[in-house]
């Protein structure tokens, strides 16, 4: 007889237990996601910047960077690097502010930027729109298509296949379309991509867009200001 309130206490806790570890879980679960969602959640630069370590640094320079898309020139003394992510709606509305300042700085003889591809899982179509960039980069076209991707985010993020809209981008830029065609089935950037994911974790990414100048790191749509005033620091600096 004793039996039956130990069964009804084991029927209790089962009936207790199994929606909280539910709950749990969905938790942990949305922590992860959070942790790169780079979407409207995400705080447009409002956290201060932070110094990236030297040993970073140096992996960035020695082994990195020559995977990036540049402006500038190869000497220069200040290097801004933004690492972003195409589906990313935060990266978006940041590229307003990166654009400005690559045009601004274009003719600079000590200002270098270079664009770092870091596609998120949770973005269905945002490595095969790095691919795409990149094979726009291949005729010598990267920075107006990387432009075109953002301005039209909004349109090939929510197709179910994105590819005839980035074959009609790089068609409005007088790309061959073809080759063009080629190299996106092939994923022919795709090791470099990879690679640049490395770079961010070699910087301890947490969010898309991140924007370095020199070893200064912002997290977030950072402003036009807090970018350009480190910039100008750094070319005292120098």
């Amino acid at each position: 007889m004793s039996a039956a309130p130990n069964k009804n206490r084991s029927s209790l806790f089962g009936v207790l237990f199994v929606p909280v570890l539910a709950i749990v879980g969905l938790i942990v679960i949305a922590i992860l996601v959070m942790k790169f969602t780079g979407n409207d959640s995400q705080p447009a630069g409002n956290d201060g910047p932070t110094t990236v370590d030297a040993s970073a640094m140096d992996q960035l320079r020695d082994k990195y960077d020559a995977l990036a898309e540049a402006q500038g020139p190869a000497d220069a003394s200040v290097v801004i690097r933004e690492f972003g992510d195409y589906q990313c709606p935060a990266c978006a509305r940041f590229e307003d502010t990166a654009q400005r300042l690559r045009e601004e700085y274009a003719d600079a003889s000590d200002v270098r930027f270079l664009f770092f591809d870091f596609p998120l899982p949770m973005h269905q179509h945002a490595q095969a729109a790095a691919v795409a960039a990149r094979c726009a980069a291949r005729q010598d076209q990267f920075w107006a298509y990387h432009n075109k991707l953002y301005g039209t985010q909004d349109d090939w993020s929510r197709r179910n296949d994105p590819s005839s809209a980035f074959l009609d981008m790089g068609l409005e830029l007088g790309l061959d379309t073809q080759a063009l065609k080629a190299c996106m089935t092939r994923e022919a950037p795709l090791a470099d991509i990879n690679a640049e994911r490395d770079a961010g974790q070699a910087v301890s990414l947490r969010a898309t867009p991140t924007v370095m100048v020199g070893d200064t790191m912002f997290v977030g749509a950072a402003s036009y200001d807090k970018i350009k005033q480190a910039i100008e620091a750094a070319r005292n600096a120098g």
